[in-house]
């Protein structure tokens, strides 16, 4: 069973980074996405992810050690967020908005639909990454999932929603495409830092929506694209897309998917805050009421909700010795099936019916040379072991770094070390 402790900084800046990307999207989906209306979806979607991944590329190359490490599971997920949130997601949201454009059918059946993702994205953490929080956090996921609904149509309510149109089948394949990319994006960000996950996200999307326009034929409608149209690209580089791909993996590094996909909300309570502002759109008594209890959610989940502390089982397996050799001898173990993010933990272990406190050291090595690997070092001296050792985290303490050498691997080592001292 999963213990949950006190948020840390990590868990603040993480969920903080979520909500200001969600500030960004909301910048697109109002004020600059519905200027590319005369254009087809594919050809804004692939023209944003080309200008994207120029800024992005160069995350690709600084990231190349750790990205060709990348097992095949990781593939998978990378391809899912990419085919998934990067492409369909992408390029059905603004099919969902250019087909509320006609006058057939109002914004506020794409905004109702949309509003299914954090539903996907719950069930897919708790099914796909295991996560279960505290009952706590699903109050106030429920308290916020219902405050953005009121204050979505706090004015208008249900009645204008046409859940037969175009535009309600491409939300609602948006609502899963994003949902899920959220999930799999944590499975990602785990195992790969956030700036090349951000980079692969954009190069990948970019390759299959130029697939997809090539096949449409709309790639050759790119004179259509004015100078107005290039500067808007230009702005959701270093808005909602890029940059806000940027900060939201930032975020989604440190806290769970299902923080996340919650914390996303802030999306529509920004939008709303916005037209306030620059349209002068008045605040309905139900909005204002259900815009305080949106906040009152985040601030519960930003403040008191924290990432849950793994523990597991892991098997004893054999090793090549090389910890014995830098003067730190450790426990090899199997890689259990569990989603956790690469580091070094400050741990306590199970073995032979007492507990000992160690160093947990997950992911690839320190050279970079070889895949993913696990290890525990104890201060003790042990016979040869075999069979499992449960490990339980106290806390993280550091990334996986690459070390030019064994001299300065030591040497953080034994800054490592000190934490174990005084735990």
């Amino acid at each position: 069973m999963q213990k949950l402790f006190k948020p840390d900084k990590q868990w603040t800046f993480g969920a903080l980074a979520i909500m200001l990307a969600a500030l960004l999207w909301s910048l697109d989906g109002i004020f600059i996405r519905p200027k590319f209306y005369v254009l087809p979806a594919d050809l804004v979607v692939f023209l944003e992810h080309a200008l994207g991944f120029i800024i992005l590329s160069p995350f690709l190359f600084l990231g190349w050690a750790r990205i060709k490490l990348l097992r095949q599971k990781d593939w998978l997920a990378i391809g899912w967020v990419c085919f998934f949130g990067g492409a369909l997601g992408t390029i059905m949201i603004t099919k969902a908005f250019f087909a509320a454009m006609d006058g057939e059918v109002t914004f506020a059946t794409v905004v109702l639909l949309q509003k299914l993702q954090p539903v996907f994205a719950l069930l897919m953490a708790r099914l796909i990454l295991g996560e279960r929080l505290r009952r706590s956090f699903y109050a106030w996921a429920l308290l916020a999932i219902t405050a953005a609904y009121f204050l979505a149509f706090g004015k208008t309510g249900l009645g204008e929603i046409n859940l037969l149109h175009s535009a309600a089948f491409y939300s609602a394949i948006a609502a899963f495409a994003f949902g899920s990319s959220t999930v799999f994006g944590k499975r990602i960000v785990n195992h790969l830092d956030f700036k090349s996950t951000a980079a692969l996200r954009f190069g990948i999307t970019g390759l299959l929506v130029l697939a997809y326009s090539l096949f449409t034929g709309n790639l050759f409608k790119i004179s259509d694209v004015s100078a107005s149209h290039w500067q808007n690209l230009v702005l959701i580089v270093f808005t909602s897309g890029a940059v806000a791909m940027f900060i939201y993996y930032y975020g989604l590094k440190r806290v769970t998917a299902s923080a996340s996909t919650i914390l996303e909300l802030f999306w529509p309570f920004s939008a709303i805050v916005l037209d306030y502002f620059i349209n002068h759109n008045i605040l309905s008594p139900v909005q204002i009421i259900a815009s305080l209890f949106l906040l009152l959610a985040f601030l519960k989940i930003v403040a008191m909700e924290s990432a849950p502390k793994f523990e597991f089982t892991a098997k004893v397996t054999g090793g090549s010795g090389r910890g014995a050799r830098l003067g730190f001898p450790t426990i090899n173990l199997d890689k259990p099936e569990i989603d956790i993010d690469y580091g070094i933990y400050l741990v306590e272990s199970q073995i032979n019916g007492k507990i000992y406190r160690g160093l947990l050291h997950l992911g690839q090595k320190e050279t970079f040379s070889e895949p993913a690997s696990m290890e525990l070092y104890i201060k003790e001296q042990l016979p040869e072991l075999s069979g499992e050792i449960k490990i339980k985290e106290i806390k993280r303490i550091r990334d996986v770094r690459k070390f030019d050498n064994a001299e300065k691997l030591k040497e953080q080592m034994k800054i490592d070390l000190r934490e174990l001292e005084r735990s």
